[in-house]
C-alpha cells in the first residue's frame, strides 16, 4: 500500500531502517567477539520476529514487515535459514565499516533520511508509530545481552554506550514522546 508514496530510494531506506536501528546499538559498546557475536544473533532474532508479528495495525511497519517477510520467501528460505540470513546480511553490512564509530554515524544518518522521508509519505501519527517502532527495535537489542560483565556476573542490562546511542537515535529519528 504504502510504497508508491515514497520514491524507490526512500522506500528502500525504509525496508532498511530496522536494520540500520539495531545496527546501532549493536555497535555502541567495545566488547569482546563472542559477546559481540550474541548480541548480533540476538539483533537478527528481533528483527525476525518483529516480521512475523501479526498484530501490526500501522499500514506502514506492516508493508515493511511484509516485503522484508517476502523477500525471504521469494529466496525460498526454509525458517530455520531465514536467521542464517539474518545475521549474514548484518554481518556483510559491518564488514564494509572501517570503525564503530563511522557505522554508528551512518546508521544515524540513515535514520535521519527516513525521518525526512516520513514527513510526506504518511501522517503524522503513522510516521510518529514507525519511529517508535523502530526505536522499539533497537530497545529490544540494548536490553537482549547484558554489558560489562565480569566472570559472568553483575552487568548492566543496558550500558551507558548503549543509551547514549538510544538517546542520539531518538533525536535522528526526531521521536516526540
Amino acid at each position: 500500500m504504502h510504497p508508491q508514496k515514497f520514491s524507490d530510494t526512500e522506500w528502500i531506506a525504509l525496508l532498511q531502517a530496522p536494520t540500520q536501528a539495531v545496527l546501532a546499538v549493536v555497535l555502541a559498546d567495545k566488547t569482546d567477539p563472542v559477546s559481540f557475536l550474541k548480541e548480533l544473533r540476538a539483533a537478527a532474532e528481533i528483527l525476525l520476529n518483529e516480521q512475523s508479528r501479526t498484530d501490526i495495525s500501522n499500514p506502514l511497519i506492516h508493508a515493511v514487515n511484509a516485503a522484508l517477510k517476502e523477500a525471504d520467501t521469494l529466496v525460498g528460505l526454509q525458517e530455520d535459514d531465514r536467521l542464517w540470513r539474518k545475521e549474514f546480511s548484518l554481518m556483510t553490512q559491518l564488514r564494509s565499516l572501517k570503525t564503530a564509530s563511522e557505522g554508528r554515524k551512518l546508521a544515524l544518518e540513515h535514520c535521519r533520511q527516513v525521518a525526512a522521508a516520513l514527513v510526506n509519505g504518511v501522517t503524522a501519527a503513522e510516521a510518529q508509530d514507525f519511529k517508535v517502532w523502530l526505536m522499539s527495535l533497537a530497545q529490544k537489542v540494548a536490553e537482549a545481552f547484558k554489558e560489562d560483565r565480569f566472570l559472568g556476573i553483575g552487568g548492566e542490562r543496558i550500558s551507558g554506550s548503549e543509551r547514549a546511542v538510544l538517546a542520539d537515535l531518538e533525536t535522528a529519528l526526531g521521536v516526540s514522546v
